[in-house]
């Protein structure tokens, strides 16, 4: 007569000795589904941590053109002329590659002294990037 505690008997198992493969196979499947839903957010971010980057270092590129106009053009009391302004050209930055656009839509003023309105284009292959604009003061013509 066999004893109802033994080991090598059915009564002595537990109903949860392990995972059965469905289990195994369901939770595969809510894996699966709950990465499709997280994926779109992780390529959304990646992409837009790529064009924040971009964007940065096109802005300090944009402020080092500036820092540069504004030690070439210090004051009025440098007798600075508004041609003088109008020629400073823009360039490509060697460590990024970016190109500086320098603009001035409203041209020399109508009295000096008076400021010259400058703006700073920032592209990457013709895609603009940042834009950044400041006032010259100028003396003179």
């Amino acid at each position: 007569m066999p004893r109802t505690g033994q080991q090598g008997g059915r009564a002595g198992r537990t109903a949860d000795g392990g995972f059965s493969l469905v289990e195994v196979v369901v939770a595969m499947l809510l894996l699966m589904v709950i990465s499709l839903a997280v994926a779109p957010l992780l390529i959304t971010v990646t992409a837009s941590s790529v064009q924040n980057r971009d964007q940065a270092a096109a802005t300090v590129v944009a402020n080092a053109r500036i820092a540069e106009l504004r030690a070439a053009f210090p004051d009025s009391s440098t007798a600075t002329s508004c041609g003088s302004v109008l020629a400073s050209t823009g360039g490509i930055d060697a460590s990024t590659g970016l190109s500086a656009a320098l603009s001035f839509p409203d041209g020399c003023p109508a009295q000096y002294p008076g400021t010259v309105r400058v703006d700073v284009v920032v592209s990457d292959d013709g895609q603009p990037l940042a834009t950044v604009r400041t006032e010259i003061l100028v003396s003179r013509a």
